[in-house]
């Protein structure tokens, strides 16, 4: 418990320093990466727009990773090596709600695509809308796809560079498209990925072998659940997201 207060301080404290007054420690970076990229961008709103779909594919992001880690879960039935995957596709599970909890709870960064002073022109083809009710920092994509790396990288390295290639298929045109910072995503990264090597060595345990003890248990149960996890971590929860965005709506409604 200690372990994990502390790096829980620890970490609210970086993150703290990082988005101190207006991200001044990643600005220069930031924009001039940015920018430069920007530059080079084509002008061809149709390629613009399939670019924007071809990454937005959940079959080789999302889906793609969750599918690795389901060939890691059968490619070694040892219980260690399930209670370690379990903990693991965990830590994927708070790094996705966490950094969309600090998306909201920092103050707001506006991506470059929502924010004209920094000198970048948006690309022909491409809603200028997309994303606009939330911060940036950190990239939620990139928590999330690099902590399913990590959790692949550490059980093949081969199986890991193929998962590492799949993640930046999903986070490197964020970049080109304006809808986040190179620090957004880099920041994201690290969450992921200390994340999953927190939780593999210093996680809960016997919640892990109670899982793997349910498997053997109730397979169906196990397997139906874990199932619709996986499918809504490949979709990045997008219909959680949906729900979460019809609420205030509903309430409204409501006059509350």
């Amino acid at each position: 418990m200690q372990i994990w207060t502390a790096a829980g301080l620890i970490g609210a404290l970086v993150c703290w320093q990082i988005v101190a007054n207006h991200f001044a420690l990643s600005r220069r970076m930031d924009q001039y990466v940015t920018l430069a990229v920007n530059g080079l961008a084509s002008h061809n709103g149709v390629l613009n727009h399939a670019l924007y779909i071809a990454s937005e594919t959940t079959l080789v992001t999302g889906g793609f990773l969750v599918g690795l880690v389901w060939y890691c879960w059968f490619q070694d039935n040892a219980k260690e090596a399930r209670q370690r995957l379990l903990l693991g596709f965990g830590a994927v599970l708070v790094a996705a709600v966490l950094s969309r909890l600090l998306q909201i709870s920092l103050p707001m960064r506006a991506r470059p695509l929502h924010d004209l002073a920094t000198g970048f022109q948006p690309l022909a083809g491409i809603d200028t809308e997309l994303a606009n009710h939330w911060g940036s920092f950190p990239s939620d994509h990139a928590a999330l796809f690099f902590a399913l790396v990590a959790v692949i990288w550490q059980r093949s390295r081969w199986l890991g560079v193929i998962a590492l290639l799949s993640a930046l298929y999903g986070v490197l045109p964020r970049i080109y498209f304006g809808l986040h910072y190179p620090s957004d995503t880099i920041a994201g990264a690290a969450l992921g990925v200390a994340l999953v090597l927190m939780f593999e060595r210093f996680g809960p345990r016997r919640l892990a072998h109670q899982g793997v003890s349910y498997e053997l248990r109730w397979p169906g149960l196990f397997y139906s659940a874990a199932f619709l996890v996986s499918f809504e971590v490949a979709m990045l929860f997008e219909d959680v997201r949906q729900i979460g965005r019809g609420i205030p709506a509903v309430l409204k409604q409501f006059g509350i």
